[in-house]
């Protein structure tokens, strides 16, 4: 099968630690069960000036090189490879954040289990991610942000979400929450087995 893979949060922990630092930087405390990428919308109160010191400060500090993988990602899919399935990165990072992306895969050696990475360039991501997963025709995508994995389950392929504080609540059918990935190698077997492959793909 064809599989879409999100990185923060699902290959890497990213959206917690960004919460801390955001909460050092302006003494905003915001709840896990809150969390989103974009604060600066969330509190427009803080000057530009002010957010584009915050996230010069990330980068140039290495906040994504210093991101641990999560459990069970490297063995998942180094898995999924050998057994013949094609994956793909489709990330909201963006374009400038390539080479630290393809960096940090290289440093956990997972960086040849891909045969593409996909950042956003632009547009809003939910848009991005269907605009990949249909021209890759990608049967399969993992994702951990609630509105995006409701905006995927309007396209004909099945939604992993990986359970965090902050996607609570209510889903389409066509989205499952898993907890671990052992348990979406389980998801994705049992798929792979009921699903015929796409068409007009190589």
């Amino acid at each position: 099968m064809r599989i879409g893979i999100d990185l923060d949060d699902v290959l890497t922990e990213s959206l917690p630690a960004y919460l801390e630092a955001f909460t050092r930087c302006f003494g905003i405390r915001v709840p896990l069960e809150e969390a989103a990428w974009d604060l600066p919308k969330r509190f427009p109160e803080i000057p530009i000036q002010e957010w584009e010191g915050f996230f010069t400060d990330l980068e140039e500090g290495g906040f994504l090189d210093r991101r641990p993988l999560l459990p069970g990602a490297k063995a998942a899919m180094e898995a999924l490879q050998q057994v013949g399935h094609r994956l793909y990165i489709v990330t909201g990072r963006l374009p400038r954040q390539e080479e630290v992306t393809r960096r940090w895969l290289k440093g956990h050696s997972l960086l040849s289990c891909f045969e593409g990475i996909f950042h956003k360039d632009g547009e809003f991501v939910t848009e991005h991610k269907k605009k990949a997963i249909t021209a890759l025709g990608l049967q399969v995508f993992v994702e951990d942000e609630p509105h995006v994995a409701r905006a995927l389950a309007e396209l004909p392929l099945k939604v992993l979400l990986f359970d965090k504080p902050w996607n609570q609540g209510s889903l389409p059918s066509s989205v499952r929450r898993i907890h671990s990935w052992p348990e979406a190698l389980e998801a994705i077997n049992g798929l792979d087995r009921c699903s015929p492959p796409p068409t007009g793909y190589r």
